[in-house]
């Protein structure tokens, strides 16, 4: 009984993961087809004829791309400035704006400019947390002389800012794509005695 629950949960650990991400790309993106098709409908309601599923999709895809060769032009930048300085100046808008263009950077290559990678290590413990500094004169800090660790938390989004001693964190090699896939997964699927990069057997 236990061998074949075994080959269950093996057969498991390789039609979830496919299962959960093809069920997640097919509900963004039926989502997002749905919201096009509506804007689109509003806009123009006798274009409800050829408005078959998928095309609202599509027709985003390619809208979103044609923004991205309108950043090649200095005029469009210089409307997008003006419009972000009117997002900054409406509270609460400001906020969700500055932290959905945050969290995309790190998926459009421009992560580099988030921070740097560093190890915190805990006060009184021989621990150390992997985390990003995010800022090296940090509004919030109340001491000067501190600088804003982001400590993200494993297997959820969120985690924690604190404010700590310059000399108390220490750089890493490492990319903040990388350090937060490894704080995402706590690194489980790689043995405790392979060396980083090496692939479970």
């Amino acid at each position: 009984m236990k061998k074949h629950i075994r080959i269950f949960l093996a057969g498991m650990m390789i039609v979830a993961p496919i299962a959960v991400t093809a069920y997640a790309v097919v509900w963004a993106g039926a989502g997002l087809d749905n919201l096009a098709r509506s804007g689109i409908q509003a806009v123009a309601p006798a274009a409800k004829a050829w408005l078959f599923p998928g095309v609202g999709a599509i027709l985003l895809i390619v809208a979103v791309y044609l923004v991205g060769l309108l950043t090649r032009v200095w005029g469009f930048r210089w409307i997008m400035r003006l419009v972000e300085g009117v997002f900054a100046r409406l509270p609460g808008i400001k906020a969700l704006y500055e932290s959905v263009r945050d969290i995309l950077k790190l998926f459009g290559g421009d992560s580099k400019h988030m921070g740097q990678v560093v190890r915190y290590r805990l006060p009184g413990t021989d621990a150390k947390v992997l985390g990003i500094r995010t800022s090296t004169a940090p509004r919030g800090a109340a001491d000067p002389g501190r600088v804003a660790v982001y400590l993200p938390m494993s297997y959820m989004v969120g985690g924690m800012t604190v404010y700590v001693p310059a000399d108390a964190v220490e750089p890493v090699e490492m990319s903040v794509e990388e350090a937060l896939k490894i704080a995402a997964t706590a690194e489980v699927g790689q043995h405790r005695d392979d060396p980083p990069g090496a692939k479970a057997p």
